[in-house]
């Protein structure tokens, strides 16, 4: 099976790639190299997707107790906490599997964080060609609301 991650953050309209690996215990990590890329750059992201979607997934050891959790991610942001990065993210996890290719859609709870009662799924029979599976992330991505510019509240009568 691959899995990768594609995040859309918000405030600075990214799409943020992980690599990601499989560690020697079956748990899935994200690595180095993090790509990021602005949403406008969709053909250079969009070529990034179809790579990783195409290439089998790295086998690495398992990390040790010693090592921290870090994240490359809030990293590269110079954000300060998981949460804070959550409640400005989306997060779309593609599972390429024998039987079928998943694409999994975070939504958001009452609370802005992520939940998987106001998540989406869509599925593709494995057989269905990348191209199509990495233009339909694409589009979610740059159809999801929080890719939109928003136009800027008018006030009449200030």
């Amino acid at each position: 099976m691959t899995m990768i991650k594609v995040y859309l953050w918000a405030p600075g309209k990214k799409v943020i790639l992980p690599t990601m690996a499989e560690t020697e215990a079956g748990f899935f990590v994200e690595t180095a190299p993090l790509k990021v890329f602005d949403t406008v750059q969709v053909e250079k992201w969009k070529k990034h997707l179809r790579e990783m979607l195409n290439r089998g997934m790295q086998v690495i050891p398992t990390p040790g107790e010693d090592q921290g959790p870090g994240s490359l991610i809030l990293e590269k942001l110079q954000l300060d906490s998981w949460s804070e990065f959550e409640k400005t993210a989306i997060l779309f996890t593609v599972h390429k599997g024998a039987r079928y290719i998943s694409i999994y859609t975070t939504g958001k709870g009452e609370d802005g964080m992520w939940s998987h009662a106001h998540s989406s799924e869509r599925k593709f029979y494995s057989r269905t060609p990348i191209d199509m599976v990495v233009d339909a992330i694409v589009q979610d991505i740059i159809c999801h609301p929080e890719t939109i510019d928003r136009p800027k509240t008018l006030l009449i009568g200030g």
